[in-house]
């Protein structure tokens, strides 16, 4: 993981965690301080305490100062971030009533994106990965028994980050160039739209001009590379949020980074000028309501992004039952908060300068898968011709 956010000698490293993953913390810790580290903190995020908080009826604790001074000072030049999470306890959102849930987390995001506003903005290096939990394994796994889920799921995840190859690194830094040059092939297309046209799916999203394509590795504000998520088989792009139209059938599971409710099973969309204006799931319609409940701009888009139809989350059959693996499975876009970082024209903006650049402000940040092989995607060009970028199951940039 150091490899990706391009951690050297004096640096100081956040962990963030779920406690799933201490075993692997400490190993990272312990890379981090023989590279020289000035300092290390952990910092564990936990469900539980989150629920406890809801099913109690709190709408909005009173979050003490050092919460808001720690997500500040994490994001200082500096330092750099590490996140690692297993979904541990991920359903206990479900039972909870969702007016408090969509309260309480609307007041714990003021303070949750203290930190993560100045990353996406890339202000500093960072990256976040998935390790599988007991729950998440049986979940993905529901035939085995825990420990067989487990080293099946660990199976694949060794497979996918190439972790069998003599050298993982070269792979990904290779993939992180070519990812480049496909968002550069985008970015010389100049699409004004891409339409989506698949099983339950017709939906146009009209892209920002004022955006450029990315993937792989970005160039933080520090003049460092780093790969925000690794593993990663996307390219993406901040659309203009005033502009989507049509129907979009999600085609894997809405597996949100909060569940107020189940897990959408088979849910849909409509959205006319930008917004969703309807919407609907065989099982989980509640988690979408808290959602939109949560924040006025959730129902706009902040991300689209396009994946091989091959790529080797897809090739895996399986639903992962979590945001990162999942994502990369097949082409998807994002409610709520766009990336400033994509923006060409690099620079501090106000929340209204960036709503009239076309990005979306909002606080939360939701990838809904809506690819596969039976989906195309073709870019619109200004002259009104067309340009396949994803037919027959095929990506043809």
């Amino acid at each position: 993981m150091l490899f990706g956010i391009d951690f050297k000698e004096g640096d100081k490293l956040f962990i963030g965690l779920d406690f799933d993953c201490r075993e692997a913390a400490k190993s990272l810790v312990a890379a981090a301080y023989a590279r020289g580290a000035a300092f290390v903190d952990l910092r564990y995020a936990d469900t539980f305490l989150h629920s406890e908080a809801i099913r109690a009826g709190s709408r909005g604790l009173d979050f003490p100062e050092y919460m808001k001074a720690c997500n500040i000072e994490v994001t200082r030049a500096g330092w750099k971030s590490v996140s690692l999470f297993s979904e541990a306890e991920a359903n206990v959102y479900e039972d909870l009533p969702t007016d408090v849930a969509a309260d309480y987390f609307r007041a714990y995001g003021e303070i949750r994106n203290l930190r993560l506003k100045p990353m996406m903005n890339d202000e500093i290096p960072w990256t976040l990965t998935y390790l599988p939990s007991v729950d998440a394994a049986v979940r993905v796994f529901p035939g085995l028994l825990p420990e067989e889920a487990v080293e099946a799921y660990w199976g694949e995840i060794i497979r996918i980050m190439r972790l069998d190859l003599d050298d993982p690194v070269k792979f990904w830094k290779e993939k992180f160039d070519k990812d480049a040059e496909r968002c550069s092939l985008m970015d010389q297309i100049g699409a004004l739209s891409l339409h989506f046209e698949g099983p339950g799916t017709d939906f146009i999203v009209g892209l920002n001009p004022n955006a450029s394509w990315s993937g792989g590795r970005t160039l933080a504000k520090t003049g460092e590379l780093f790969a925000a998520n690794i593993p990663t088989d996307e390219i993406f792009t901040s659309p203009d949020w005033r502009k989507a139209e049509g129907r979009v059938a999600l085609t894997r599971p809405f597996v949100m980074h909060q569940n107020l409710g189940k897990v959408p099973i088979n849910a849909w969309l409509e959205f006319h000028e930008g917004r969703v204006v309807d919407f609907g799931a065989d099982e989980g319609r509640e988690s979408l309501e808290a959602l939109f409940a949560r924040d006025e701009r959730a129902r706009y888009l902040g991300e689209v992004a396009l994946v091989d139809p091959r790529s080797p989350f897809a090739e895996a059959g399986i639903t992962f039952y979590n945001g990162l693996y999942d994502e990369n499975a097949a082409c998807h876009l994002a409610l709520g908060k766009a990336y400033p970082s994509t923006l060409k024209k690099g620079g501090d903006y106000t929340d209204p300068e960036l709503l009239e650049l076309g990005m979306n402000t909002s606080a939360i940040h939701e990838d809904m898968m809506i690819g596969g092989r039976n989906v195309n995607v073709t870019a619109v060009l200004a002259d009104g011709s067309k340009h396949p970028i994803i037919s027959g199951g095929i990506i043809r940039i």
